[in-house]
Formats: C-alpha cells, sequence, structure tokens
C-alpha cells in the first residue's frame, strides 16, 4: 500500500473488533482493586530518590454542561464554593505527594486536564499554579499543556495561561454541525470555536490541538467533511481524531441521554474514519498513529522520526522516561513500575485527602514480563517498528522463542499486508499503522484472561 487512499471498508471491517487502547500496560482492567495509600507513599518515597524530573498532571473534574458523548470523569457544578473547596483538596494533596518524595522535584512536563480545566477563573488558574510551585520547580525548557472547551474558555484565560508558561493547547471541537451538537448536548458555535483558535494563536502558543470525533449520533461522511473542511483552515499544529465508543452499559449517560436509533450505521462511521485519514494526510498531517496527526515539522513527527516518542495516559508526547504524577480526583500516576489510581468519587476522593491520605483505589505492580511487553507494545505503537536484537539485549532472551505464539500471530499478520518480518525486525506497514492495536494485542497475556472485556472497537 503506497498511501491511505487504497484503504477499504472491507479492510477495516475486518479488523474492527473490540481492544485496548494501550495508554498503559498492563490496562486498567487488569489492575487491583482495594486502598493502596501506604504502596502509593512508598512508590513515592522512591521515585524522590531518583535523580530524574517528573510529569505532573492535574485534574479538573469540573463542567457547567454534561456532553453526553463523553466519558472522562467529570463532575457538572456551578457551584464555585465547591470549586474553591476542591482546590483546596488539590493543595492538601500536592503537600502530601512532596512530602513523601521527600524533596521538590522538577516538573518537565505539566498537563492540567479534565473535565474542563478553562472551567477556572483566571483567579483559580493562577491560585492552581501557585499551589503546584510550592512544592514543584517548573523546568524552563519543560512543556505545559492544558485542554480547553472553546464554549467556555475566554481570552482573559488564555492570557493568564501564557503568561504562567502555557505554550500548548488542545481544543475540544469533536464536530461543527450544530445537528450533531445538539445530539451530544454540546450547542458549540463555530465562532466560539474560531475566536477561541484565533486568540490562541494571536497570543503565542506555539503548539494547538483539536480533538474530533467520528461515530457520534445524527453525523455522516457529508457533515464531518465540511467539519474537516473548517478545522483544515484554521490550520492547527496537531489533531487528535477519536472514534466515539457507544458503551451504554459502561456509562449511564450513553443509556439515558443518547439514542441509538441516532448513531451512523457501521457503514457509515467506516466511511467517516476513511474519510478523515484521507483528507488530512492528503492536507499534509502526518498520521502519528491510531488517531493522532501533527504537521510534519511538529515535535510529534520529528519524535516518531527520531524513534523517541512516548506513549501514556495523556497519547502521544515527546517526553519519555518520566514518571507520570496524577493528582486530582481519579488521576492516574505510572512510575515505570507501577500503576495507580486516585478515587473516583469525588466525595470520596476530597474527604480521603482531608483525613491525611491520598485514597488510591486501583494498583498494578509491574513484573519483569509485564515491563516487557509493556516495551514491546509501545515500541511498535509509537515507532511502528521493533529491533529484536534491542529487546534480546536487554532483557536477555531469544525473542522468537520468548514469544513464539505472538511471532505465529505476527506472521498471519505479514500475509494480510499489516506488517513486515525482518531476520532482526518487525515494521508496521502503512495498513498496519491504522490496525496497530490489533497488532500489539497478541502481545497482551492478560487479554486472553478477560471473560467480558470492556473495550472500544479498534475503528
Amino acid at each position: 500500500m503506497k498511501d491511505y487512499s487504497e484503504v477499504t471498508v472491507e479492510m477495516i471491517n475486518h479488523y474492527n473488533r473490540p481492544g485496548p487502547r494501550y495508554t498503559s500496560y498492563p490496562t486498567v482492567p487488569t489492575w487491583e482493586s482495594g486502598a493502596f495509600q501506604n504502596d502509593y507513599a512508598d512508590f513515592l518515597k522512591r521515585e524522590g530518590e531518583r535523580d530524574m524530573p517528573l510529569s505532573l498532571y492535574v485534574h479538573i473534574p469540573f463542567c457547567s454542561r454534561l456532553c453526553t458523548y463523553c466519558g472522562c470523569n467529570q463532575f457538572i457544578t456551578r457551584n464555585n464554593d465547591l470549586v474553591e473547596n476542591y482546590l483546596d483538596v488539590l493543595r492538601n494533596e500536592l503537600q502530601q505527594t512532596a512530602l513523601h518524595l521527600g524533596k521538590r522535584k522538577l516538573v518537565k512536563q505539566l498537563h492540567l486536564g479534565g473535565g474542563t480545566p478553562t472551567h477556572l477563573s483566571v483567579e483559580q488558574l493562577r491560585k492552581l499554579y501557585r499551589m503546584i510551585a510550592e512544592h514543584f520547580d517548573f523546568d524552563p525548557e519543560g512543556e505545559m499543556a492544558l485542554e480547553a472547551h472553546p464554549r467556555v474558555t475566554r481570552e482573559d484565560q488564555l492570557e493568564a495561561l501564557y503568561e504562567l508558561g502555557f505554550r500548548r493547547i488542545s481544543l475540544g471541537v469533536q464536530d461543527l454541525d450544530m445537528k450533531v451538537q445538539r445530539a451530544i448536548n454540546r450547542d458549540q458555535t463555530l465562532e466560539q470555536t474560531s475566536n477561541t483558535f484565533s486568540a490562541a494563536r494571536k497570543i503565542g502558543y506555539s503548539s494547538i490541538n483539536v480533538d474530533l470525533v467520528y461515530g457520534l449520533p445524527c453525523q455522516t461522511v457529508k457533515t464531518f467533511q465540511s467539519t474537516m473542511e473548517t478545522i483544515d483552515a484554521m490550520n492547527p499544529d496537531r489533531l487528535a481524531i477519536y472514534s466515539f465508543a457507544y458503551i451504554p452499559n459502561m456509562f449511564q449517560t450513553h443509556e439515558r441521554a443518547i439514542k441509538e436509533a441516532d448513531l451512523p450505521s457501521s457503514e457509515e462511521k467506516v466511511a467517516t474514519y476513511i474519510a478523515s485519514i484521507r483528507f488530512f494526510t492528503q492536507a499534509g498531517y502526518h498520521m502519528i498513529g491510531m488517531d493522532h496527526y501533527a504537521k510534519a515539522s511538529d515535535e510529534l513527527a520529528l519524535a516518531q522520526k527520531n524513534k523517541t516518542l512516548h506513549r501514556n495516559f495523556m497519547g502521544y508526547t515527546t517526553l519519555r522516561g518520566l514518571s507520570q504524577i496524577g493528582v486530582g480526583v481519579s488521576a492516574i500516576s505510572d512510575f515505570g513500575e507501577g500503576y495507580f489510581q486516585n478515587e473516583k468519587s469525588l466525595d470520596a476522593y476530597m474527604s480521603g485527602v482531608q483525613e491525611g491520605h491520598v485514597p488510591t483505589i486501583r494498583m498494578k505492580a509491574l513484573d519483569a514480563d509485564d515491563r516487557l511487553r509493556r516495551e514491546v507494545i509501545e515500541t511498535l505503537m509509537c515507532q511502528c517498528s521493533l529491533s529484536l536484537p534491542a529487546i534480546e539485549e536487554k532483557y536477555e532472551l531469544e525473542f522468537k522463542k520468548y514469544f513464539a505464539p505472538e511471532w505465529e500471530a505476527m506472521q498471519t499478520f505479514e500475509e494480510e499486508g499489516l506488517v513486515e518480518l525482518f531476520s532482526d525486525r518487525l515494521n508496521l506497514t502503512k495498513l498496519g499503522t491504522l490496525f496497530m492495536r490489533n497488532v500489539a494485542m497478541p502481545f497482551d497475556r492478560y487479554l486472553k484472561q478477560q471473560s467480558r472485556p470492556h473495550f472500544s472497537k479498534t475503528v
């Protein structure tokens, strides 16, 4: 396959089955549930002994209105007192985290996610920054990014955040068609989107990402084509084009607020996916993998070319080797050898922190096999190739012997045109980059143990 113009509906349907997105390995459904605050404190202490900077993720769960397609951990409120109380609890968690680390740590990557971080006022955003700065140092060459909803984001917020050092912003758009917007309870006008984008450009943000979603209710290939053309004219640096996963047995908002009859047929959804690939690759964007695109000159595209691309809970990133500390309700921490997740209930999270401990409710300590398989999966999904000698030298094993069943699966994928196999490496083809989740899945030893895995389809 020379380019993505040769992708067909039949190809998509052949591989379109439930599978993990591999923002982590092992995936969240395999993690243990319980109370792990002591284990978390131990991991933080060991992290404090490492002379390495951190990635810090701060979760702001608040939204003023519920978007019914959303599967994020959010809390709908207009109660400013609750927001202030949450910020006080965040300060407490940051203090406890720093105490366990034992010393001030350098933050090389700071990400504000949600929810809607721009639900906070200018004063609250400045307060949040000061709270973090009380316990951590910021790398002047580091990366500071946030997610923003154009319907509620004001220019004075963007100016304040830029003044604080934020240079990357991700704008949630999803779809500009008003019928689709009404179907997902969003009502975000083109003017709001355009004004927020233009303000960010004028202020000087060096990287603007736009999130789109295909497969939404009332969406068609024709309406999404109009959205893509409008977004392309804005000229974002990066794009994320996600598949809407309708999972009513997991998300109550899907069950209660989205009419299954309004969803596009599987044929329409697949056609929309193919149209998005063709449109944005022809518009000059490089497909990073799965659902991310970037201009050829963007750091993400260069990192993939230089084999320094990394993947974590925030998606693709250029920064490798950083432990990620998550603070806030439902936030996830990744120490490289273990994962933790904070309490998902807002009340329970706030109560736990106020009682003097970070309430972690999920944990996964990685064994040697987990770490090996995680590196194989991440390398495939970031670099689209895998050096067998590099894995063999690092883990002291014979790759094709250790992964005999997996290598057999790769041979089948080779016959189907997804990979190219050589004596010393495995490469994804252009077709394979579209189905990298499928290629990665044979290396996941936990999938066979899950009788009812709750994953979205790979397309």
